[in-house]
């Protein structure tokens, strides 16, 4: 069971972007800013590009890069974006070799959450920046969007902003949350320093 997102590609590409509330843009606006000329930015999970989409028109002109297992969404990525086909536990990307990964309502279909997390950290520069837009289990209208995903076979793997916070900081990051009535963005950023267990292993 489960969504087959292989298929839905159109569906996705035609409405998609109304999962993203008005709040969330200027979030995202700010974080592209921070980021340097002609960075590097991997959409992970990012099936259709939609949210590489918003991220164009806020700040054009970067290296966007939409990494999802499904070839059937990649094949709706908006022109100019580059696309690889790749799960976010096994990023066949090298070390220290991305400005900015954002992750859009995409972390709890992640079979292994934690695992794609540290090959974020993994691929991250020091200094590069995470964008994280999802639904609290727990609260609001993220409830409702938890039972859904597992009535349909989903994995559901949602955190708690407060846990997922934690983990981060455990990879090395700091982390800054705006929540909202069950959703939340979560921006991170990889620490020069970062924990000796966090480090990736050659």
């Amino acid at each position: 069971m489960g969504i087959p997102f292989d298929r839905l590609g159109w569906l996705f590409a035609r409405w998609g972007h109304r999962t993203y509330p008005e709040w969330a843009e200027p979030i995202l606006r700010d974080w592209l800013a921070e980021r340097p000329e002609g960075a590097r930015i991997v959409d992970l999970g990012g099936g259709t590009g939609v949210l590489t989409r918003m991220a164009r028109r806020l700040r054009p002109g970067l290296d966007y890069w939409i990494v999802d297992p499904a070839g059937g969404m990649l094949r709706h990525a908006p022109a100019g974006a580059r696309t690889l086909a790749a799960r976010a536990e096994a990023l066949p990307l090298e070390d220290a070799s991305v400005d900015g990964v954002m992750i859009g309502e995409a972390l709890h279909h992640f079979s292994d959450p934690q695992a794609a997390l540290a090959e974020v950290a993994r691929v991250l520069r020091p200094g590069g920046g995470l964008w994280v837009y999802d639904f609290d289990p727990g609260r609001g209208v993220g409830r409702w969007v938890y039972w859904g995903e597992r009535l349909v076979g989903e994995p559901a793997n949602f955190f708690a902003p407060e846990a997922l916070e934690a983990l981060l900081e455990e990879l090395g990051f700091s982390v800054r949350t705006h929540a909202r009535k069950g959703r939340y963005v979560l921006t991170a950023t990889v620490l020069a320093e970062r924990p000796r267990e966090a480090v990736p292993q050659g």
